[in-house]
This record gives structure tokens, C-alpha cells and sequence, in this order.
């Protein structure tokens, strides 16, 4: 009777050590594909975000407000694919068969500042100061970066997470989570309209995991005046384009020999600020982004650090050139860019 008792409590002994891997091997076989699954609704819903905020009309009354910051009220009407031959009522007009975006950014609170794009033209009324335009096809001011994308392209350094569905404004939203595969940069979680597929709210978490930013609409409005609006639009008189200089990078003085995954260079320019020639470049991932800016001016400053929201500002000096690097990263980044420059010399 022992005898037998000790045969079948190696029998399960041996079963146990078979079958908690084989349970393993089970629980890896079956969760890949959902992951995958997940994944892959969580970029479609992304791209369908994508292309509402472009392309449709909607008007939002929207808050935002970065970490220990007041809340900031706006009022954003976007009209998607405007016929250009449309808006002097003139069908038969040579530009008929083109078509662009139209947008109208106002606060709500403090003097009425406005923002209005306009063939691809974004232009800045500001009470307190000279207004002015730049080439630009978006309000930056609107949405951030994230928003305008295609997702796919994008796998090999983010992770995209279905989070469930919830509400916000009185709407049934989905909940996507996108965080970068490597701690350099931080992460954001889209609240996703189901009717519309228009993001309502976006929180820019730090690596702590940590609300830095939000932007939450209170209301989403698809029945405004589009034609008042496109009148306003159409009637207004516009400032004059700043002068900005684009450069190529083949005659650049500096380089940066490191650039954290998925950045890649996309624009490099001159600007003559407060008498002062900058050197700057864009550097963006689709996501974030970040500007180096290499002064003429001579400097013998130390490290300096600005935190503000998700933003953060950076200066230092490098062969006595003022450096300043302006981005949507952590310091520990930002730092390590900076001392990625190489050969930093006086321009001109």
C-alpha cells in the first residue's frame, strides 16, 4: 500500500513538472494572437482618427492644461477639404478642383486671440502684439503631433494598447494607449470618439506614468454655421509671411552623431531673431519632436532647464555657441542630445 502511494506521488510529481510548462507554452501560444489582434484595432482606430481630424467638420469647446498650470479654454471649428473654387461662391473658378483644410482656433478667455488657417497658411491675431504668418498646414495649437499619423509606420517603436471603453462629454469613447518600446521619451493616452473617431481628450503621461499635459473637449459640436464660418474665414485680410530661411543639410556646420530611435531630420532653417542668427533644425519621430537652435551669439553660460508641461527647454554652450534644445521629451534625453552635437562652430 505504500509502495503504491509513493508510485502515484511521483506520477503526479511528474505531471506537475509536464504540465505547469506545457501551461506556459498554452498561455504564450493563445495571448500572442489576441495581443496581436489588439494591436492591430488599436492602430485602425488610430489611422480612422487620423483622417477625421483632417478631413471632417466639427467644431470643439475644449480645455487644456499642463501639470500646476491653469486651465486654458478654446474653441477649435475645422473644415475638412474645402473646395477652393467655393469660397468666392464661384463654381467655375480655375482652382475649383483643388481642395484644403480651413481652421479657426480662438480663446475664450483673456484677450481674443485667434489662430485661423487658411491655404495651408497659418495666421496669429494677437491683440498685445504684431500679428504675422507662417507656412504651415495645421494649428499646432489645436492638436499635438500625435494626432496626425499613420500608425503602421510606427511599430517598430511604439507599443499600442487597447485600454476599454468609457465616456467623456457625454460620448462613448475607446481608450488607446501608446508608449515608445525604449524609456526615452514619454507616453499618451487617446480618449477616441466611436461616432466620429475624433480624439476628446489626450493625456501626455510622464515615465512615472504621471499626467504632465491634457487636452479635453467638453463639447463636440457637428451642426455649426460651416458657411459663416468659411465666409470669416475667406473675408479676413491677412499679415504678411515671416521671412524664414530653409538651408540644406549638405552645408550644415554641425551634426547630431546620436538621435534616439525613429528620429529622423525634417527641416533645417535660419532665423534672424532679436538680431541674433539662429541655426535650427527639426527633428521629429511623428510623435515627438524637438528643435535644436545653435546661436551665433558668444556664450559661457551653464546648463540651464525649463520644465514646462511635457515641454522641455535646454540650453547650453558648446565651443562658447549658445545652444538651446526645445522638446517634447525628458530631461535624460534632451541631455543626451546635447551632447551628441558635433562640431559646433560660428556660422557665416
Amino acid at each position: 500500500m505504500l509502495t503504491e502511494m509513493k508510485i502515484n506521488s511521483n506520477i503526479i510529481k511528474q505531471r506537475k513538472k509536464l504540465l505547469l510548462p506545457l501551461f506556459s507554452l498554452f498561455f504564450i501560444l493563445f495571448s500572442l494572437p489576441l495581443y496581436a489582434t489588439d494591436t492591430e484595432q488599436a492602430i485602425t482606430l488610430l489611422n480612422k482618427m487620423s483622417n477625421a481630424v483632417k478631413t471632417q467638420n466639427y467644431q470643439l469647446y475644449f480645455v487644456t492644461q499642463e501639470r500646476d498650470q491653469y486651465v486654458t479654454t478654446y474653441q477649435y471649428s475645422h473644415l475638412g477639404n474645402i473646395h477652393l473654387g467655393n469660397i468666392n461662391g464661384d463654381s467655375k473658378s480655375n482652382d475649383f478642383s483643388q481642395s484644403a483644410n480651413m481652421a479657426h482656433l480662438l480663446h475664450l478667455e483673456g484677450s481674443a486671440k485667434e489662430i485661423i488657417l487658411h491655404n495651408n497658411i497659418t495666421s496669429y491675431f494677437q491683440p498685445e502684439s504684431a500679428s504675422f504668418s507662417i507656412s504651415s498646414p495645421r494649428i499646432v495649437e489645436a492638436f499635438p503631433d500625435v494626432v496626425y499619423n499613420d500608425f503602421n509606420r510606427l511599430t517598430d517603436v511604439y507599443d499600442f494598447i487597447l485600454l476599454g471603453k468609457t465616456r467623456t462629454a457625454n460620448r462613448s469613447v475607446q481608450l488607446v494607449k501608446i508608449i515608445a518600446k525604449e524609456r526615452d521619451r514619454y507616453s499618451y493616452i487617446i480618449w477616441i470618439d466611436d461616432e466620429t473617431y475624433l480624439p476628446l481628450r489626450i493625456d501626455l503621461n510622464d515615465l512615472n506614468n504621471e499626467l504632465l499635459q491634457q487636452m479635453k473637449v467638453i463639447e463636440l459640436n457637428r451642426n455649426f454655421n460651416t458657411k459663416k464660418m468659411l465666409d470669416y474665414i475667406s473675408n479676413r485680410t491677412y499679415p504678411i509671411l515671416l521671412a524664414i530661411e530653409k538651408k540644406s543639410s549638405e552645408s550644415d556646420e554641425w551634426r547630431l552623431s546620436w538621435l534616439p530611435k525613429g528620429f529622423k531630420e525634417m527641416a533645417a532653417y535660419n532665423v534672424n531673431f532679436y538680431n541674433s542668427d539662429i541655426a535650427t533644425k527639426l527633428y521629429s519621430d511623428g510623435i515627438f519632436s524637438f528643435t535644436v537652435n545653435v546661436s551665433d551669439e558668444k556664450s559661457n553660460q551653464s546648463n540651464q532647464v525649463i520644465k514646462q508641461g511635457g515641454k522641455t527647454i535646454f540650453s547650453t554652450n558648446l565651443n562658447r555657441q549658445n545652444i538651446i534644445i526645445i522638446g517634447d521629451l525628458p530631461l535624460t534625453t534632451i541631455e543626451r542630445i546635447a551632447q551628441s552635437i558635433d562640431n559646433v562652430q560660428k556660422s557665416h
